[in-house]
């Protein structure tokens, strides 16, 4: 009989308690809010420098997108990132949905809720989190709030996606099977390799975001202002752009290669640094200690998934792919959760 995924330790909320009792989580949330107000700002104040410069048709249709883009950001602040705030005071709230309560329709997923009027609690998760959830049957949420938006989370993971509270599942849903849970290698676990199929869709797709604004920005400051200082600038801002996007699926390749090769290690490890959210709210960084066969090493997490963050924290574990070596990059993450990144041993 093969081992099961219910020996990997991994971070839970704690059931009964607000999430806003841990700091981390109202730094995230402040992160997201002071990323979308200053780039709110330069947005602005990029549309007003661009059509003072040049009042022409040019400059219009580049304002014109500014400001279609600050009114998405506006409308993320106010109906994502401030109603999150206001979650976050709610206790979080355990499910265990046991046969019949839990049913699938596309990206969809309807969990029953306890009580004896019919309620069920609406969200929408990626595949990978689909086939987690429908092996786990555990899952937590907070709220609802006035409107009955929930947070709803689960296990291993930190950042919460919006659902809401219904009297009915999602038309045409099916009931999800349960799906088993053997720790095997990560090219056999269903959870990771779907996960890495989203992680290359969604790099190929932002590299190529990239490249397309490197391009636009290149054109903006050397075809449309015929400034030397302007295109000197935004040449140098479009490579900068262009290297970053293109650098995206070569970090996928890494992850593929060594789910494909390498065997999943658990390591002892501890954080010697609090966690460092970044502006998106989504990756962060830290610094910690891992315990090698040879030895101590330094283990630096930067612009990592806080997922992964969060369960080094909680669990004094990290698990790797492969042999890890001082003085080298590994991929790190938990079997049998939607988990991957690169960390450096030093």
């Amino acid at each position: 009989m093969e081992p099961t995924q219910e020996r990997v330790l991994v971070h839970e909320p704690r059931h009964g308690e607000p999430a806003a009792t841990d700091p981390l989580e109202l730094e995230i949330v402040s992160k997201q809010r002071n990323r979308l107000i200053n780039s709110m700002v330069v947005y602005v104040v990029a549309g007003a420098l661009v059509a003072a410069l040049d009042p022409g048709p040019f400059s219009a249709g580049f304002a014109a997108i500014l400001a279609a883009v600050t009114v998405l950001q506006l409308w993320l602040l106010f109906f994502r990132v401030l109603p999150c705030r206001k979650l976050l005071a709610y206790p979080a709230v355990l499910l265990t949905p046991g046969p019949g309560q839990l049913l699938v329709s596309g990206s969809k997923v309807s969990v029953a809720l306890p009580g004896p009027e019919p309620r069920w609690l609406v969200v929408r998760l990626p595949a990978s989190k689909r086939i987690l959830l429908a092996g786990l049957r555990r899952l937590y949420f907070i709220g609802p709030d006035p409107r009955g938006r929930v947070l709803v989370g689960l296990p291993g993971g930190v950042n919460g996606r919006f659902g809401r509270i219904r009297t009915a599942p999602e038309p045409g849903s099916v009931e999800s099977a349960e799906q088993p849970r053997p720790l095997v290698a990560a090219l056999r676990d269903p959870v990771v390799t779907t996960f890495l199929r989203e992680v290359r869709l969604r790099s190929w797709g932002m590299a190529g975001f990239f490249v397309l604004l490197a391009a636009a920005i290149w054109a903006v400051g050397n075809l449309a202002f015929d400034l030397p200082a302007t295109g000197t600038f935004t040449t140098i801002l479009a490579v900068v752009y262009a290297v970053a996007g293109l650098l995206m699926p070569v970090r996928v390749a890494t992850l593929s290669s060594a789910v494909r090769e390498k065997p999943w290690q658990e390591l002892h490890a501890t954080l010697d640094t609090a966690i460092t959210p970044g502006a998106s709210g989504a990756a962060g960084k830290a610094t910690g200690r891992v315990l090698l066969p040879g030895g101590e090493a330094v283990v630096r997490f930067q612009r990592v998934p806080l997922d992964l963050l969060v369960n080094v924290r909680a669990t004094q574990r990290l698990w790797v792919l492969g042999v890890p070596e001082r003085g080298g990059r590994v991929v790190a993450g938990l079997p049998g959760y939607p988990v991957l990144a690169l960390v450096n041993l030093r």
